[in-house]
């Protein structure tokens, strides 16, 4: 699995350096793949923490939602990233409800939901992690899939 550097999150994400370190180190919003191990050393970041990362820039921005009360919502959605492939998100939104709880759901077979959603679209995040993480080769494209143990 192919881990970046922060000043590549922070070019794919518009965060500042002082941003991602507080989110990722200061206030544990969204933990990093590789944690640093000493001086000198930095913290990297795998496709998945970095679309997190995104999800966070937007519902910040665009919606004005206080990060810090999402803390649960996003170590749930980076466990569901985890075992998720790249592949299997194009097309997909994640459906935020009002009481914080998700799902990645295909936003063209929802059925009207019950109560209040937020839809976030992945594919426009999706595009520029293929093409930023090279992952356009399909030899390339192996770690984005999860690894399965075969019995």
């Amino acid at each position: 699995m192919r881990l970046v550097k922060a000043s590549e999150v922070q070019r794919l994400t518009g965060l500042t350096a002082d941003q991602l370190r507080e989110w990722t180190t200061r206030r544990g919003l969204i933990q990093p793949d590789a944690k640093p191990h000493g001086p000198g050393s930095r913290a990297l970041y795998s496709w998945q923490t970095v679309l997190l990362l995104r999800i966070a820039v937007v519902l910040k921005e665009a919606f004005h939602v206080e990060l810090h009360s999402q803390r649960s919502l996003f170590l749930a959605l980076s466990q569901r990233l985890e075992k998720t492939s790249f592949p299997a998100l194009r097309g997909a939104a994640i459906a935020i409800n009002s009481e914080g709880s998700f799902d990645i759901v295909d936003p063209r077979r929802l059925e009207a939901p019950s109560n209040d959603l937020l839809m976030l679209q992945l594919d426009p995040h999706l595009e520029i992690l293929s093409r930023e993480f090279g992952l356009l080769e399909p030899i390339r494209q192996l770690p984005l899939f999860p690894a399965r143990a075969v019995t």
